[in-house]
């Protein structure tokens, strides 16, 4: 693979630009001041003091200073002895200011940045500073300090280059990722067309490997998920129509024999009739689930939660009478369901209560209502959902063979019950309650009113 493709390396490289950089940089601005010196476009340092040094002798044997003499390269102000007056000066307003006051000022903090001739008349003020200067008056004048000038555009430049190699860097990291991060959302969408990009970092090779081997595995998985689904459904199939038949010869006989009967008897082939009933019904629930996930038929119509409950809490009661239903929603709240499906799907989660709750103890089923939502709360005071039950509740033929019921329980109901609840945009929830005993949440949302429609209902 070689360190060469490694987040490491391509991060060493990127900091040995920017150092080379900042070199070539540092290199340019010695080449300009070397060049600009050689050409007579700048001046050295000393340059100044040099060029003093030169005409001091003219000057201090003179009655009188001829600027003529002086080389056009010095700053320089003349002031009359007798009359403390500046009479000729070819440096900027603020350095004429430094002058005068050095002038009268013969202390050396005052004359740090100035040589002073003296002639028998006149005296002379030449500025200097150590630093390089343009040759030039007037360029002098405008910019008396170009190393400033060159350094200020010298960091600029680097930085504008450190935040460009920041941005690249940054964008070369930020892709890598991306790639990552949509491979990564396509295993978690179950993707089974993955195509896996090329990346630049071993490092992220190593990830996409791991991705690519993570792919495999969730095909693997969904395929063995659908053989088994398959199978599944085939088995149930194949069972269906090998109840049906011998339930069909079982009820048809039945109802024969009912007809010959004495009365005494009837209670017995009432019971049998009844038996036959509930395999049938458990039959339909398999057909209702409907394996293939398709929709269940629903016929869903506005209305009023008083006339559901009212039909609601006949049906649960005709279950057992150990039963207890509280009411605390809002007069006028409409709901949009099917209301026999509904009644059915939560007489199953009822029907589960009574199972699992001793017969001395008594099932609650509470209704309340929020903003949004009007919630079906039903406790059982059984000993509570096991931590499989909480996980496993609604799957299809999933039960609990820890005792917690007397009743064949086939596990179909909550199944059918969560997937009626969906259908209707509303959810199921197992839990259980501060007594430890199992409790089942369904919830279904309100139907939102019209504003005029509601002033009515309100009035």
């Amino acid at each position: 693979m070689g360190i060469k493709n490694t987040f490491s390396a391509y991060f060493v490289k990127s900091i040995i630009k920017l150092c080379f950089v900042g070199l070539l940089i540092l290199m340019l601005n010695i080449w300009f001041v070397l060049g600009g010196i050689n050409n007579h476009l700048l001046i050295p340092a000393n340059e100044p003091i040099k060029k003093a040094e030169n005409i001091q002798s003219e000057i201090v044997n003179a009655d009188y200073i001829d600027f003529n003499i002086i080389p056009s390269e010095l700053d320089y102000a003349i002031f009359n002895k007798q009359t403390n007056e500046m009479i000729r000066s070819n440096m900027s307003s603020r350095n004429n200011e430094k002058a005068k006051e050095a002038f009268r000022n013969s202390s050396k903090d005052e004359r740090s940045s100035f040589i002073r001739y003296d002639s028998k008349n006149e005296a002379i003020l030449i500025y200097y500073n150590l630093k390089v200067q343009f040759a030039n008056v007037e360029l002098r004048k405008v910019f008396p300090n170009p190393g400033v000038w060159l350094s200020i555009l010298s960091i600029l430049t680097y930085c504008i280059y450190i935040v460009w190699n920041i941005r690249s860097f940054s964008r070369v990291i930020i892709q890598e990722n991306q790639k990552l991060i949509n491979v990564a959302r396509k295993i978690e969408e179950k993707d089974l067309n993955i195509e896996f990009p090329q990346v630049r970092f071993n490092e992220y090779k190593d990830v996409m490997g791991a991705m690519e081997s993570l792919s495999e595995a969730l095909v693997k998985s969904i395929q063995k998920e659908i053989e088994v689904t398959n199978s599944k459904a085939e088995q149930i199939s194949y069972l269906i129509h090998d109840i049906k038949i011998p339930l069909t010869v079982i009820k048809g006989n039945t109802e024969l024999l009912e007809m010959m009967i004495t009365d005494d008897m009837k209670e017995n082939f009432s019971d049998i009739m009844d038996s036959v009933q509930q395999i049938e019904r458990y039959i339909q629930e398999v057909i209702d689930i409907n394996l293939n996930n398709k929709q269940i038929n629903t016929d869903k119509e506005e209305v009023a939660i008083n006339d559901f409950l009212y039909k609601l809490e006949a049906e649960v009661k005709s279950l057992s009478n150990n039963i207890v239903v509280e009411d605390f929603t809002e007069n006028g709240t409409r709901i949009f369901i099917d209301v026999n499906l509904l009644i059915r799907a939560i007489n199953n989660v009822v029907l589960n209560g009574i199972e699992r709750t001793p017969q001395d103890k008594k099932v609650q089923l509470s209704v309340r209502q929020d903003k949004d939502f009007i919630q079906f709360i039903i406790s059982d005071q059984g000993p509570g959902f096991s931590k499989e039950a909480l996980k496993k509740g609604s799957e299809l033929f999933y039960t609990e063979n820890d005792g917690r019921t007397n009743n064949s329980h086939y596990g179909l109901g909550l199944t059918f019950t969560e997937k009626v609840i969906k259908q209707h945009n509303g959810r199921i929830r197992l839990s259980n309650n501060a007594d430890h005993s199992g409790e089942v949440l369904v919830e279904l949302p309100v139907l939102k009113l019209e504003p005029e429609k509601e002033l009515i209902d309100r009035s």
